[in-house]
């Protein structure tokens, strides 16, 4: 298990970048307020990003196709893979 932290309005989440759940639902379970009008299926882009820092897991086949600009990224579609700083777009 590689726990990794990732930091959101001020606050510190633990992440595991070895589950099976993307970055969202492991900060939402933490009490993390971030939206996801599609409940996490990657289409409606409320969950959109911008790292701050940190490296995060290649853009899945739903992210490419969103066409989403750089360096957006969705919360629900990725982990990260180092510590890290993210800010949300909405």
């Amino acid at each position: 298990m590689a726990i990794v932290t990732i930091r959101l309005k001020g606050v510190d989440y633990k992440v595991d970048t070895d589950s099976d759940e993307p970055m969202m639902q492991q900060l939402q379970e933490q009490g993390a307020e971030i939206v996801a009008a599609c409940n996490g299926a990657g289409i409606c882009q409320t969950c959109s990003f911008k790292p701050v820092e940190g490296e995060f897991t290649e853009k899945t086949q739903t992210e490419e196709m969103m066409d989403l600009p750089e360096p957006e990224r969705l919360a629900c579609q990725c982990k990260p893979k180092s510590d890290g700083e993210i800010e949300m777009i909405y």
